[in-house]
């Protein structure tokens, strides 16, 4: 790692986290801002996060920060290491960030809403995470079903709370992908969609396309 990433990781962990205080905030702020009129700075810092692989470099509050920045200045971030972070990261409102992040650019066909196969989803960011999520696990029944209702369900609600059509292409993949954990993923998602005003559920199973009920059987 070079001297600069330390440099603004300290600034930025500084500024975004609220453990230090509003006025520690709002002083590192105003520093980093002024480092950032410096074309030369940001030019390398935006060169340096675009090569970085590690996700242990900014803590939880540095990372929310970068990505907002990033998206606001459109630096690309690394597409594995976006996928990692994706991975270690609970909270489906944060996922989305990500997901928002990593296929901003995408340029292919949207609102294809019969996609029934995970495996040859047009993106490769959303595949790998819905090839990952509907994967068997390891253990007894009982543990594979409980991993896939944490798993599948967190993942789903990121893609729908991304909102982009690729996004929502994606959870529409993931409610008719046919895999051992689709019954228990409809239910959760039509115990979700009952809690809608009836507008809101109307776009969903527009945009969507989701089963009414599980039909695993052929």
């Amino acid at each position: 790692m070079s001297t600069l990433l330390p440099l603004a990781a300290d600034y930025i962990e500084r500024m975004a986290n609220p453990v230090f205080g509003i006025a520690t905030n709002e002083d590192y702020a105003i520093k980093f801002g002024k480092l950032l009129e410096s074309e030369d700075f940001e030019a390398r810092l935006r060169e340096e996060i675009e090569t970085l692989r590690d996700t242990d470099v900014l803590s939880s509050h540095g990372w929310l920060w970068l990505f907002d920045w990033a998206k606001s200045t459109s630096v690309d971030l690394d597409q594995e290491l976006l996928l990692r972070l994706f991975h270690e990261w609970a909270s489906p409102f944060v996922r989305a960030e990500i997901v928002q992040l990593a296929t901003r650019g995408f340029q292919g066909e949207t609102g294809v809403n019969d996609r029934t196969n995970v495996f040859d989803f047009p993106n490769g960011f959303l595949a790998r995470i819905m090839i990952d999520v509907t994967r068997p696990g390891e253990g007894n029944n009982l543990e594979r079903e409980r991993s896939w209702g944490t798993r599948a369900q967190s993942v789903l609600v990121a893609f729908l709370q991304a909102g982009s059509p690729i996004a929502l292409d994606a959870a529409s993949a993931l409610l008719r992908h046919r895999w051992e954990g689709q019954r228990e993923l409809l239910d959760f998602f039509w115990v979700l969609h009952d809690s809608l005003d009836p507008e809101t559920q109307g776009a969903w199973f527009d945009r969507l396309n989701p089963p009414r009920r599980f039909d695993g059987e052929s």
